[in-house]
Formats: C-alpha cells, sequence, structure tokens
C-alpha cells in the first residue's frame, strides 16, 4: 500500500508540472505586429525543418492564437455559410459583405497553412481539387470590420 500511495504522488507530480518551465529570468513583449518571447536556461535549443515541416525543441514553443482561435465574441463572428460540405472540387461563400475584400487561409489538421489568398467578394471561393481527401479547416476574415469565420471541411474524392 506504501509503493502504490508512493507511485500515486509521484506520477501526479510530474503531470501537475508538464509542459511547463520555470525559469530564472524571460520576457514577453508585444509589439503592432509580433510578440517576441524570451526565457533563460534552455541554453541549446535546436530547429529542424524540410520543405513542409518545422520542428523546434523545448519547452519555449510559439504560440499559435492566430492561427486556431478558440472562441470569438459575438459581435466578431463573420456571418457566413461555406458549401457544398464536403467538396471535391472548390469550396463556394454566402454571406457577408458583397462588395467586400475577403482574406482566405486554407490549413490542414497538422496547422500547416497550404494556401492564404485575399479576394473580392465576387470571386470567392478555394479550389480544392488539388489537394489530398481529408478534413481542412478555412478561415475567412472580412478585411473591413475584422470579423472571421473558420469552417471545417471535408475533401473527398469524386
Amino acid at each position: 500500500m506504501r509503493y502504490f500511495f508512493l507511485f500515486f504522488i509521484l506520477f501526479f507530480s510530474i503531470n501537475v508540472y508538464s509542459q511547463t518551465i520555470i525559469s530564472s529570468a524571460g520576457k514577453t513583449s508585444t509589439s503592432n505586429n509580433f510578440i517576441i518571447s524570451w526565457t533563460l536556461g534552455e541554453t541549446v535549443v535546436a530547429t529542424l525543418q524540410n520543405e513542409n515541416t518545422n520542428l523546434t525543441q523545448g519547452f519555449h514553443q510559439p504560440l499559435m492564437i492566430d492561427l486556431f482561435p478558440t472562441s470569438l465574441e459575438d459581435d466578431m463572428v463573420l456571418d457566413m455559410v461555406a458549401y457544398p460540405n464536403p467538396t471535391y472540387d472548390k469550396v463556394l461563400f454566402k454571406g457577408g459583405d458583397p462588395t467586400g475584400m475577403y482574406h482566405l487561409r486554407l490549413v490542414d489538421k497538422l496547422g500547416r497553412v497550404l494556401e492564404q489568398k485575399s479576394v473580392q467578394a465576387s470571386e470567392l471561393e478555394l479550389e480544392m481539387g488539388r489537394y489530398t481527401n481529408g478534413s481542412y479547416l478555412i478561415e475567412v476574415i472580412e478585411n473591413k470590420s475584422e470579423k472571421r469565420v473558420i469552417f471545417n471541411i471535408v475533401k473527398t474524392s469524386q
């Protein structure tokens, strides 16, 4: 019983401190377009990359809040629909300002940005034919109001 209790305490103490860093110094500075964060303590951190993937070691990792917002205020949600879903060739969008500019961002489930573009409302569509079958996230941002919506689109074969 004593060993079970010791194992129980050790197991939960490890889980409490997982994915955290206790550092002797550090700072986060915010500017208009970027965030710079640093910590003192990890002396050697390597970054490996190829054409599709970046792998950075260490606890201090960049935040991906801009890519996947966890929640949006009701007044910042763009009133728009995407169809057809599932799709095999293209995704069309309906709603929003019919004369505005929009920014589209296509992201796969691994977080890789596959395509970004700014288009007029009259050209608001996304070609999906060249991508493999699977699930994708499409973020649509209205430039004038900064309202946004994220769609989960399934790409299938015909």
